[in-house]
């Protein structure tokens, strides 16, 4: 009896196993969103007070899948002194925006926050990270 019901917990772990991993494997546009979603070109400042600002930021999604809530990270490069050009930080923030499936526009007009600057730095290399996928 119990080499039966070893048995079916075992058939079981792997029937549930290869389940996900053909799910994962089936949409990665769900799994990986950064694989999709693609910065081509943004505009940043630092206002007073150090609250870095992103406006005018391009985006192309080239997935069939809508996603939101865009989470990105930017790198700070000195501009001063013998650190000149090396990176020196980073921010990651969030764009406030909804991307519709095989989309290209221009976002964030207005600007929004994505966090901490300086006015010594310099903003480069825009990476997204992670998205929020919308599917029914």
């Amino acid at each position: 009896m119990r080499i039966v019901i070893s048995a079916l917990v075992i058939l079981f772990l792997l029937t549930s196993f290869s389940k996900s991993e053909v799910l994962s494997d089936k949409n990665p546009m769900v799994m990986h969103p950064e694989w999709y979603i693609k910065i081509l070109d943004w505009s940043f400042y630092v206002a007073w007070g150090g609250v870095a600002i992103i406006h005018n930021v391009a985006i192309e999604n080239t997935s069939s899948v809508g996603y939101k809530d865009i989470k990105v990270r930017v790198n700070y490069y000195s501009t001063t002194g013998s650190n000149y050009g090396l990176q020196v930080g980073q921010e990651i923030g969030f764009l406030p925006v909804t991307l519709p499936p095989k989309s290209k526009n221009i976002y964030l007009k207005d600007g929004s926050v994505l966090g901490l600057g300086s006015t010594n730095l310099r903003a480069g290399g825009i990476e997204v990270l992670s998205a929020v996928p919308l599917i029914q």
